[in-house]
C-alpha cells in the first residue's frame, strides 16, 4: 500500500471536525484523571477522550505515521516459546503485593532532536516506572520501593509503551494487575512524546522509540543480572513481552514486527489501539504471537485499520474487539467491565506465551467471550 493510501486509510474520518484543543497533539492520550508524572501511582479516574482539529494537525500526523507504516508478509517460522526449564508460577491477578520503583536510564549513543523551544540533547533520557511482585500483603495499593519477592522469581518482563501526551505510570491501574500476577513491567516515558516533553509532546519522534524500548530492555536485564540491588534476580531474560497503547502500540509493532529489525528477545506482543503497515516491511518471516486489541468506536485510529493490520500478521494471533470501546478507555481507566476484560485477556495471553501455560488459551477464550463487551477472533496456528 502506498504511503498516501496508508494515511488516507488511517485518518479518513478519524479526527472530529468540531473545534477542539489545538495545543494538544494528535494521538493526545491525556486524561483529566488524578494520575500525573508529579504524582506517580496516583489513582486514575475515568478518562475522557479529547477531540482534535485542524488540517495542519491531520497533515503532519499523516506524514509521520506514513513513515512508520510500510509492510508485512508471509513466509514464517514457528514461534519460539521460552526454553524449557522451571516455568514461572501461574498466578491470578491479586496474588502478589506490588512494588514500584523509578529509574532513569540514559542512552548516550543517540541524541534527542530539537523540538519547539527545546534545542535538543546529545543523549536520550528515559524515566522509567517499574512494577514488580513484592514482599507484603497483596492488595490494591502499590508500595514505593518495596522489596522484591525473589522467592517466586525470576519473572517475565513486559515492556509497556505509553501513548502521546501521557506517561508510563498513567497506566498503573492496568500494569499493577499484571505485576500482581507475577510479572515485572517496565514503563518508560519517551523523551519527546510524554506529557512533560521539553517543547511539548509530539509524535515525530516515533522512529526513535523502538530503539528506546530496546535500550530499556537492555537496562532491565542488566539490573536483574546484578547480585544486589532493588531489581537483582527479578527478570527472566528468556521471557520478555511488549505492549503499548496508541503511539505506544505503533512503537510495539515496530519493535516486534518490523522485518528489518525486530527484537527477537520479545516472545509475545499485545498492542492496544494500534496499527502497522504492509508486507514486506512488517511481519515477513515473523511469527511472534500477537494479541491486538481495538475498540470498534475508536475515533483516532479506526477499528478497521487495526483489523486490517491483524489480517496481515502471521499466526498465532488473536484480535480482541472491545464493543463500543473508544481510543483510550478501557486501557487507561473507564467504567467496568471492559477494563477488567482487557486486564484478564492480556494476562491469559502472556501466561500462554511467556509462562508456557497450556491452559491459558482456554481462559483467554472464556474471558474474551463477554456479550456486549468483547469478542475474539483467533488463528492460534
Amino acid at each position: 500500500m502506498a504511503q498516501a493510501e496508508v494515511c488516507k486509510t488511517l485518518y479518513a474520518g478519524s479526527i472530529p471536525a468540531a473545534a477542539s484543543s489545538p495545543s494538544r497533539p494528535p494521538f493526545d492520550d491525556r486524561s483529566r484523571g488524578a494520575g500525573t508524572r508529579d504524582e506517580p501511582g496516583a489513582k486514575i479516574s475515568a478518562l475522557n477522550t479529547w477531540g482534535w482539529g485542524g488540517g495542519k494537525v491531520l497533515a503532519s500526523t499523516a506524514l509521520v505515521i506514513a513513515g512508520a507504516f510500510v509492510a508485512a508478509a508471509p513466509a514464517v517460522a514457528a514461534p519460539a516459546l521460552p526454553e524449557a526449564g522451571r516455568s514461572p508460577a501461574i498466578a491470578t491477578i491479586g496474588t502478589n503485593a506490588v512494588g514500584r520503583i523509578e529509574q532513569t536510564f540514559v542512552d548516550d549513543s543517540r541524541p534527542t532532536k530539537a523540538n519547539g523551544s527545546f534545542a535538543g540533547a546529545p543523549n536520550r533520557t528515559l524515566h522509567t516506572t517499574i512494577y514488580y511482585p513484592a514482599l507484603g500483603k497483596p492488595g490494591d495499593n502499590v508500595a514505593a520501593d518495596a522489596t522484591a519477592d525473589r522467592k517466586r522469581g525470576p519473572y517475565p518482563l513486559i515492556l509497556y509503551s505509553h501513548g502521546t501526551n501521557s506517561f508510563g505510570a498513567e497506566y498503573e491501574p492496568l500494569l499493577r494487575q499484571w505485576a500482581s500476577a507475577g510479572y515485572v513491567v517496565a514503563a518508560p516515558d519517551y523523551p519527546l512524546s510524554n506529557k512533560n516533553s521539553p517543547g511539548g509532546a509530539v509524535i515525530t519522534d516515533l522512529d526513535q522509540q523502538p530503539a528506546d524500548a530496546r535500550f530499556v530492555i537492555d537496562r532491565m536485564l542488566a539490573l536483574s543480572s546484578k547480585r544486589t540491588g532493588a531489581l537483582a534476580r527479578t527478570v527472566d531474560a528468556k521471557r520478555i513481552g511488549a505492549s503499548g497503547h496508541s503511539l505506544g502500540a505503533l512503537t510495539t509493532y515496530r519493535l516486534v514486527y518490523e522485518t528489518c529489525c525486530a527484537d527477537k528477545r520479545v516472545k509475545a506482543a499485545a498492542p492496544m489501539s494500534g496499527a502497522a503497515g504492509d508486507p514486506p516491511q512488517f511481519f515477513t518471516g515473523i511469527s511472534t504471537p500477537l494479541l491486538a486489541e481495538h475498540g470498534d468506536a475508536d475515533g483516532t485510529i479506526p477499528y478497521q485499520t487495526g483489523a486490517d493490520t491483524f489480517a496481515k500478521a502471521n499466526p498465532p494471533k488473536f484480535f480482541l474487539t472491545l464493543i463500543g470501546g473508544g481510543h483510550t478507555p478501557p486501557y487507561r481507566g473507564g467504567p467496568d467491565p471492559a477494563p477488567t476484560t482487557v486486564a484478564h485477556v492480556t494476562l491469559d495471553f502472556f501466561d500462554r506465551y511467556l509462562k508456557s501455560d497450556q491452559r491459558a488459551l482456554e481462559r483467554l477464550r472464556q474471558d474474551a467471550d463477554q456479550p456486549g463487551v468483547a469478542k475474539l477472533q483467533e488463528q492460534a496456528g
